[in-house]
């Protein structure tokens, strides 16, 4: 029998550093696309890219683990796993690819997004009926003074940034509504179904919108930005979503909560040294006020688990 702790699963924890890295480029890679090879893809087009094949992907091992576990879907089940993929991805995802083009900087698109635990600890009460702390309410404020700060990413007040933060906020809010139904439903048909489902279904309800809102001919704009379109869907999405929840079954929702602080951090590092993107004080404040309600928002959370565990 092993003596390794639960949750320091070697592989596991490679694994959740990997994801991380991965999505923490999915912004800039998503620059790219549009400003470095100027293609004009519609985010809602890119939306279904990126997750019709992740549906796929995650799909193809969560179904015969399902079986295996006995799990029967009804339409009760499929309409809360679509549900979940219409609020999670084809709200969620859509914005968060209009919030990208709108933010002058990459960095600040990723920052500003990965609040969404912030977020998460707001709507926990209402969604998962749980109890409201002083520590969450703390953290929800801090996080809020953060995301303010990146109305002044260019210096000062422009309308481009302040356009950018309300669509993020709202791809984050939407995210974090997904995260909680998410916490209600994984438990009966797994992470790998959940996601799988939810991404395929929020997929194919963006295709008709981003169909209709393309201007340009599809194919050749697809031509344009073929490698970081290929990046973006393959490794910034399936591969990171497959070895995300790698890494959860491997190790604990406390690692990978922690692993998940580090993608601001690797997102602004990488804008930096691929893209020469500065930071100003405006930003680097918000960076760090968003930091620590992640930190109040997720941490306080785990620990207090720790502490129940140990009382029993």
């Amino acid at each position: 029998m092993s003596d390794r702790a639960p949750g320091s699963n070697p592989a596991g924890t490679l694994a959740l550093l990997g994801a991380i890295v991965l999505f923490s480029t999915v912004e800039i890679a998503s620059k790219a696309i549009q400003v470095g090879c100027g293609a004009h893809i519609d985010p809602f087009l890119l939306v279904f890219l990126r997750f019709f094949v992740t549906g796929l992907c995650l799909l193809a091992i969560g179904i015969p683990s399902a079986r295996q576990r006995g799990v029967v879907l009804g339409p009760r089940d499929l309409g809360i796993l679509c549900l979940n993929g219409v609020v999670g991805i084809a709200l969620s995802i859509s914005l968060f690819h209009v919030a990208i083009l709108a933010f002058h900087n990459a960095s600040s698109a990723a920052v500003v997004f990965s609040a969404n635990p912030v977020f998460v600890a707001l709507l926990a009460p209402l969604i998962n009926r749980e109890g409201v702390s002083l520590r969450q309410s703390v953290a929800v404020v801090l996080g809020g003074l953060g995301v303010l700060c990146f109305a002044f990413e260019s210096g000062h007040l422009e309308s481009a940034s302040i356009k950018g933060l309300l669509v993020m906020v709202g791809s984050a809010f939407f995210f974090a509504i997904g995260i909680c139904v998410s916490r209600r439903i994984i438990p009966r048909y797994g992470p790998l179904l959940t996601m799988g489902i939810s991404a395929l279904f929020g997929s194919l309800v963006v295709l008709p919108i981003g169909l209709w809102r393309s201007t340009s001919p599809i194919l050749p704009e697809l031509s344009k930005g073929l490698w970081p379109l290929l990046y973006v869907t393959l490794a910034g999405t399936a591969l990171a979503y497959g070895l995300y929840y790698y890494g959860l079954a491997k190790t604990s929702a406390y690692r990978a909560s922690v692993t998940f602080f580090l993608k601001p951090v690797i997102a602004t590092a990488l804008a930096m040294g691929l893209r020469g993107e500065r930071v100003n004080a405006y930003t680097a404040s918000g960076t760090v006020l968003i930091l620590l309600g992640l930190v109040l928002a997720v941490l306080g959370d785990t620990w207090r688990s720790a502490r129940r565990r140990e009382v029993r």
